[in-house]
């Protein structure tokens, strides 16, 4: 891969005098690996065959151009780059008395400044290659100071210097014409660099610790290979991104004994194609959940539409590509839950316990799981029939035992229902009309308080993915009632329990242990510090702990005044101000009963904080209206 460049620049550097002085010019597409071949491909190669044919190599002074704003700031950075001890023991990192290009151009009139740099210093700088980096990101004012400086290396000293760059970039920043009139002036030879993507692979699998993950990788570096080719993906920061992504989930699974290989191995490979897609911004969330159970989407889109020719749907359309693209790794009956790929693609953070508990349940290895049923029947399409068959039959025992309770199951067995009417099997739900059997099924869950409580606000990340199943009865009106009830409930329950915990935290604070308000107000608890749960606890209830004493009537100050500071128009909390005032009123007439001093002091250390803390605010976001102020 990419001999051409590899002659280009053997020419370059070997000749010791150059009939026309000039630059070398590595051009390719962002991300192409350009750097990244010239660091870790063609230097290294070098330094081995010259030191097998006794010769000296020049080594290279790789300089990045990001943001460089003159020539001094490209002189600096050659210096700092070159000679990091230099530019800190002598204490000009910052700045430099004399420009590194007016070194190169005198000798004995610079002994002040030679002297100030270091003798060695300045003669490492004249052994190097300079590799202008990242041209194309310079400041565009600067290009032409820029481009001065390298002819001045190249006309005037006779330097090597390579410039790497995406020329179509360039081209973009400072103007086709600009560029070619620099091009032809200093660029003499250039070699394009074309991604080596089985470069990145290997070394990415070289650079892993050594373990069961670096040998099972090393194993199936072919395979990564092929998967990298058939996602068209020619970007190596993504590749080595994608590979990262792999490896992590490789080393979460392989570390299980329960899970087999050839699920780790499915596992890799599908987490490698889905970030090369998610960072080409070919896949995103929505798409991704229309992944699993894609074949059946797609049968039922093609039965409905005989004769009519209707495109598919944009989601679809997209994943019915990915699926296209990545025929042999099933990427529509997933082994692993792609918001877990997701989700570690945007935090870093991986939960190992969670994602194998979710396989191993999913997929039923381990002595203590088995398939769900749900799963076999959602899988029926490439089961023998005998196992559907089954698998209709457990389901609807565990459906008619109410054995399910987690919000996911639920809706994925809603689904599964919806889809069997279609098709004149009504056993799931014993011949009961889907909506209302499941109704019925929620809310004997609900009263017995055995439904699964989302988090205030939010549906948990196991039922996230119920638009995954890829059923047709996902965009049917019937699972989306049954997806708007079973949420309803949920978050009723959810409600349920905050309110218990806000009355238990009033009853600390009431046993003695004040500092449990603060509860309300502290950010790592959003659902007590957000959610408008203090409107259900009576006013009075908090106004006489308040007014019991100062300490008490100190943590309720900071209650009232720290949780609505930072409340605007349209935030919940909002919802609260009117309890809040009421609050503010009982204890004022409570206070009133103090005796002096106590009375003042306590009222205006009450008023004065809350007053802090709403200045600033519109008279209807405050607790104390401007006209009893």
């Amino acid at each position: 891969m990419n001999e051409h460049a590899t002659k280009v620049l053997d020419a370059y550097l070997d000749a010791d005098t150059l009939s026309v002085p000039h630059a070398v010019l590595i051009e390719g597409r962002w991300g192409s690996g350009k750097t990244y071949f010239l660091q870790n491909v063609y230097e290294p190669a070098r330094i081995k065959q010259m030191n097998a044919e006794g010769r000296h190599h020049t080594p290279f002074l790789f300089v990045s151009l990001f943001g460089a704003a003159s020539a001094k700031d490209v002189e600096m950075r050659i210096y700092k780059t070159a000679c990091p001890g230099e530019a800190v023991a002598g204490g000009i990192a910052g700045t430099i008395a004399i420009g590194i290009g007016e070194i190169f151009r005198v000798k004995d009139a610079t002994k002040t400044a030679l002297e100030k740099f270091g003798e060695n210093a300045i003669k490492r700088l004249r052994d190097y290659v300079f590799v202008f980096d990242d041209l194309e990101r310079v400041e565009r004012q600067a290009f032409g100071e820029v481009m001065g400086l390298v002819n001045s290396f190249v006309a005037e000293h006779g330097r090597h210097v390579l410039l790497v760059t995406d020329e179509e970039k360039l081209k973009d920043l400072v103007g086709g014409g600009i560029w070619k009139d620099q091009n032809e002036k200093i660029v003499g030879r250039r070699a394009r660099i074309e991604a080596d993507l089985e470069s990145v692979i290997r070394s990415s699998v070289r650079d892993l610790p050594n373990g069961l993950s670096k040998e099972l990788m090393t194993n199936k570096v072919g395979d990564l290979l092929e998967i990298a080719r058939s996602s068209k993906v020619e970007n190596l920061r993504n590749l080595s991104w994608a590979m990262h992504n792999a490896a992590v989930f490789v080393d979460c699974l392989i570390a299980d004994s329960e899970i087999p290989e050839s699920h780790v191995v499915w596992t890799m490979g599908v987490v490698l194609a889905t970030t090369l897609w998610i960072r080409s911004g070919l896949l995103d969330s929505e798409t991704l959940r229309k992944l699993p159970g894609l074949s059946i989407s797609l049968a039922v889109h093609s039965i409905s539409d005989r004769n009519q020719n209707t495109p598919l749907e944009p989601l679809l359309a997209k994943a019915k590509a990915f699926s296209d693209t990545f025929a042999s790794l099933s990427v529509d009956a997933p082994p692993v839950d792609y918001e877990f790929v997701k989700g570690f693609e945007n935090s870093g953070v991986l939960d190992r316990d969670q994602v194998n508990l979710w396989i191993k349940s999913q997929f039923g290895f381990g002595k203590e799981y088995t398939e769900a049923s749900w799963r076999k029947l959602w899988h029926s399409h490439d089961r023998p029939i005998a196992e559907t068959e089954q698998a209709i039959a457990d389901l609807s025992n565990e459906l008619a035992q109410r054995i399910h309770t987690e919000l996911g199951p639920i809706l994925h067995s809603a689904g599964l229902a919806i889809r069997q009417w279609a098709v004149n099997d009504r056993r799931l739900t014993d011949r009961e009309e889907v909506v209302a059997f499941f109704k019925r099924y929620i809310d004997e869950l609900a009263d017995k308080r055995l439904l699964e409580r989302s988090k205030f606000g939010h549906f948990p990340a196991v039922s996230d993915s119920h638009g995954g199943l890829g059923f047709s009865s996902h965009e049917t009106d019937e699972f989306q009632e049954i997806l708007r009830y079973i949420h309803t409930r949920s978050q009723e329950a959810a409600a349920f329990d905050l309110q218990a915990r806000a009355e238990s935290v009033l009853s600390e604070a009431e046993a003695g242990d004040l500092d449990a308000l603060f509860k309300f107000v502290r950010t790592d608890d959003y659902e007590l510090s957000a959610e408008p749960i203090l409107t259900n606890i009576p006013v009075d209830r908090l106004a006489t702990l308040m007014a019991q004493d100062v300490p008490q009537l100190n943590a309720g100050s900071k209650l009232l005044a720290y949780r609505y500071h930072r409340a605007r128009d349209g935030d919940p909390l909002l919802q609260e101000l009117q309890w809040a005032r009421g609050v503010y009123a009982a204890v004022v007439e409570k206070l009133s009963h103090w005796d002096e001093p106590h009375r003042t002091m306590a009222l205006k250390s009450l008023t004065g904080l809350i007053r802090h803390y709403e200045d600033g605010k519109r008279p209807d976001e405050m607790i104390i209206p401007p006209e009893q102020c």
